[in-house]
């Protein structure tokens, strides 16, 4: 259970980035912007270990007076896992760190960001707050948007909730890795993605108290090639596949023969009551990714996951 601090807090935010230089560069600058922000530091794990244009970028930006303390590394062994363990590890070396603020590196901050969850965290007395992330697309906001959860902010009020997905725009105390056995984040979501998903599950096992704020708020973009129902179908397949992988991995043999009963029985309903959507063109598209993500989960039973993060070439 999170307590009132012995002395004001210091946030490192950690930022894994692979080949977006230009975002980072968004990213870092409104962290600079930002109000109120108490004593920080932002660290970087660059995962392109050839080209390190993430380092690079950061560096300039240090050498023209960045006002936030930057460390930014190179990690050599590709994926979302080893390049987050390797955030976690670094700032846990860190003497003063009381707490971790996860974000992605095609994000940015609204000015109020860091101030607001930390408030939010003593306020609610929670071991890891979040808030939401509103998508902004490139061009124009295609019509499915309102059919397909993918670019929606999770669905909560300000307060404590019972579990949270995402751990971009996330902030969790230095006990809560402390207490959390390395590696952090299972290798077997390396290039599959869920692995925040699983955190999450193990932490919420060991009675971490989660909160949110509609407050703390992160934009991200949406490029045109994501703004494609193509992407969005493999995108929906693949969290079918986390959803499951990391709900068997939780249960106990007894909760894995409800978990593959509930999937088969969504899946056939989900099926059968198709023709149902066929006079509308969104309705269809909703019942299409929804049977989609339900296949995604029957492959993950049979522990398949799309590896969406296998390509670094």
């Amino acid at each position: 259970m999170a307590a009132a601090p012995a002395a004001p807090p210091f946030v490192v935010v950690a930022i894994p980035t692979f080949r977006r230089p230009e975002q980072l560069v968004q990213l870092l600058r409104s962290l600079a912007a930002m109000h109120d922000r108490p004593d920080m530091a932002i660290l970087i794990a660059d995962n392109d270990d050839r080209g390190r244009g993430g380092i690079a970028a950061a560096q300039a930006l240090v050498e023209q007076g960045f006002p936030i303390p930057i460390d930014a590394f190179p990690v050599a062994e590709p994926g979302l896992c080893h390049n987050r363990n390797a955030l976690v590890a670094r700032a846990l070396v860190h003497p003063r760190m009381t707490h971790v603020a996860m974000l992605d590196d095609d994000q940015w901050v609204d000015p109020d960001w860091i101030a607001t969850l930390t408030r939010e965290a003593f306020a609610q007395d929670a071991d890891i707050v979040a808030g939401p992330v509103l998508f902004e697309f490139e061009g124009e906001t295609p019509d499915w948007n309102a059919a397909i959860p993918l670019f929606r902010a999770e669905p909560h009020a300000t307060g404590p909730v019972d579990m949270l997905f995402s751990l971009t725009n996330a902030l969790s105390t230095r006990a809560c890795w402390e207490a959390t056995p390395a590696p952090w984040f299972d290798l077997r979501f390396n290039q599959i993605g869920g692995e925040d998903f699983d955190l999450y599950s193990r932490w919420k096992a060991q009675g971490l108290r989660f909160g949110w704020t509609t407050a703390a708020v992160v934009h991200e973009i949406v490029p045109g090639d994501r703004a494609q129902l193509p992407w969005i179908w493999r995108r929906m397949w693949r969290v079918g596949n986390t959803d499951t992988m990391v709900a068997w991995k939780h249960a106990g043999m007894g909760r894995r023969g409800w978990l593959v009963a509930r999937t088969l029985l969504m899946t056939g309903a989900a099926v059968a009551t198709a023709p149902l959507s066929l006079r509308s063109r969104l309705a269809r598209i909703e019942r299409t990714g929804r049977i989609i993500r339900l296949g995604g989960r029957i492959a993950g039973l049979a522990g398949y996951g799309w590896r969406e993060y296998a390509d670094r070439s």
